[in-house]
């Protein structure tokens, strides 16, 4: 192994992050800042017997740029009043939630922030924990000042309420939100969980976090996330990081939507989709489509592949229905059946570049890491921020997301992991996988 590989060999140990080979010129940069003067080499002997040298190291590697409120779909998922019912029924006042791997700290105030508006006028019964492995992230967390790319996702009202125009331009977390907010070192590989002195939560949200690990670590740390949750608790995943599960992992928890359901009707798994009276017109492709996608979340594989057979009766080459069946397959633990949909997809519309992610997944359960190796290399030459041909697959998640995710699996492989992919947004899968 490289001298490169050996310091992100540590890193991977220390903090579980997969740092690709692509990474090596980084590497060298981030020494060269935290140890002047010192070869890789000695780098490496000198972080033996020194802790903090190597949390140095890792700041200048680990730490991810954020946003306020980003990927705002699954906020919305959250349904305060729910939690703030199953807190009280647990013998509690507050709801508890904890914003694991939570960088500079937006995550954290956006959590503080929703629940104080799903509460207002009243004062918001949360207390949120943020934790991350980096000393630097969090001491910009623990500032809250941050500049305008940070907050464009929040309403000019909302920004007024909540946080103070500073006279450069940026903005400062107001005293409203963090008396709700908290801020502690954790290590997600690492250290136990819930964090020592913690009890356990009614919300865990750890989002693009675990696409930085290989899939062992992943299984590791999302059932500690789970045994971290207050029952009937919450695990909300980001949509990148369920791209990573194999079908052989447990499905977390999801949130229950805010929106009223029917009296009667639990929330989690919904009635398979009717078909239409006789006579009268099927509903429109993008319709049936969406009704796919629906109960495909909900674990209804009959109701999926049913609007799949609907959407495929009337054309063969539908790129989006043979996605969704692949998606189908992979998760019922079927990866032969995934492999076949999900080429038939590509057949279909050959730069359909989560159809290769996704086959991709479907060649690793499989085995076949020379075809994953070469669908994750399709992937990442074919994701285009311009293409909106697959526009109810592609929403809610950065393109950059799923370019790390192929990066991490090629780099596991050994591979190089070809050229980047830019901008854009991909499907929010986080309910389906």
């Amino acid at each position: 192994m490289t001298v490169p590989g050996r310091i992100a060999d540590l890193i991977r140990r220390e903090t579980g992050v997969v740092l690709p080979v692509t990474r090596e010129t980084a590497i060298m940069a981030a020494v060269a800042k935290v140890a002047p003067g010192l070869d890789l080499t000695a780098f490496l002997r000198a972080a033996s017997g020194d802790p903090d040298l190597v949390r140095r190291l890792i700041d200048e590697l680990t730490v991810q740029e954020t946003a306020f409120v980003r990927d705002r779909a699954q906020f919305d998922e959250i349904a305060w009043d729910g939690l703030r019912r199953a807190a009280l029924a647990g013998g509690s006042q507050t709801i508890r939630v904890w914003s694991a791997g939570c960088a500079s700290g937006e995550e954290a105030y956006t959590l503080a922030l929703l629940a104080a508006e799903a509460f207002a006028p009243a004062p918001p019964p949360v207390d949120v924990l943020g934790t991350d492995v980096s000393g630097a992230a969090l001491a910009a967390a623990t500032a809250g000042q941050y500049r305008e790319r940070a907050v464009r996702g929040l309403e000019p009202s909302l920004r007024q309420r909540y946080l103070d125009r500073q006279a450069d331009g940026s903005y400062l977390v107001g005293r409203r939100l963090r008396a709700l907010v908290r801020f502690r070192r954790h290590n997600l590989v690492r250290d136990p969980a819930p964090p020592p002195g913690e009890s356990r939560f009614d919300l865990v949200v750890c989002r693009n976090v675990l696409i930085y690990f290989d899939p062992p670590t992943i299984a590791k740390v999302i059932e500690s996330l789970k045994r971290s949750l207050r029952p009937p608790g919450v695990l909300l995943l980001g949509a990148a990081d369920a791209l990573h599960r194999t079908a052989s992992e447990p499905v977390p928890d999801r949130p229950a939507r805010s929106r009223r359901r029917p009296e009667g009707r639990p929330a989690g798994r919904q009635p398979a989709r009717r078909p239409p009276p006789a006579g009268r017109p099927p509903p429109a492709r993008e319709e049936r489509l969406a009704a796919a996608l629906d109960a495909a979340g909900n674990g209804d594989r009959d109701g999926a592949l049913a609007q799949v057979g609907s959407l495929l009766g009337e054309n063969a080459l539908d790129a989006d229905a043979h996605f969704v069946a692949g998606l189908v397959g992979l998760g019922a633990g079927r990866p032969a059946e995934a492999v076949a949909a999900l080429r038939r997809a590509l057949f279909a519309d050959p730069s359909f570049g989560l159809a290769a992610f996704t086959l991709g997944r479907a060649y690793d359960e499989l085995g076949d890491t020379p075809a994953a190796r070469r669908s994750y290399q399709l992937a990442l030459r074919t994701l285009d921020p311009a293409d909106d041909r697959h526009r109810q697959m592609l929403q809610q998640v950065e393109i950059g997301d799923i370019t790390a995710a192929c990066r991490v699996r090629l780099s596991r492989a050994g591979a190089a992991s070809g050229p980047a992919a830019t901008g854009g947004s991909v499907l929010n899968v986080n309910h389906l996988l």
